[in-house]
């Protein structure tokens, strides 16, 4: 997966340790009970797992969802695209359609940027 050019970039302008812009590879499309819209993706490089319980294993899978209302992942049309940004409590979420609302947390807010560049310019 990391062959190829990430779809895109994840970077906050709000800090949540996402200051720095990460690599996105789009996995697939998720569901849950309030929402059809979650989309999972390979993050490069990991997060620090030892801020969520995880010791040395980094998380290099996150699940994303707009912000704001109108707003679209499947296809993005406008950038940046405001995130909620959440990670699984499940092992293997990539084998799943839906995950029940106990099965993520919420754990910044971000962006999405079509480049680097932009990601680190945190450019409209």
């Amino acid at each position: 997966m990391s062959d190829r050019r990430p779809d895109f970039f994840l970077a906050s302008s709000e800090g949540y340790n996402l200051t720095e812009p990460r690599g996105c590879w789009r996995i697939k499309r998720l569901s849950a009970p309030k929402r059809n819209d979650l989309l999972l993706v390979k993050v490069n490089p990991p997060l620090d797992g030892q801020k969520y319980g995880k010791g040395d294993q980094g998380i290099d899978r996150l699940i994303l969802a707009t912000r704001h209302q109108g707003a679209s992942l499947f296809p993005i049309t406008e950038w940046p695209v405001f995130v909620h940004v959440a990670r699984s409590l499940v092992e293997n979420p990539q084998e799943r359609d839906r995950l029940n609302d106990d099965e993520f947390e919420s754990i910044a807010w971000a962006e999405l940027y079509r480049s680097e560049e932009n990601a680190r310019r945190k450019a409209m």
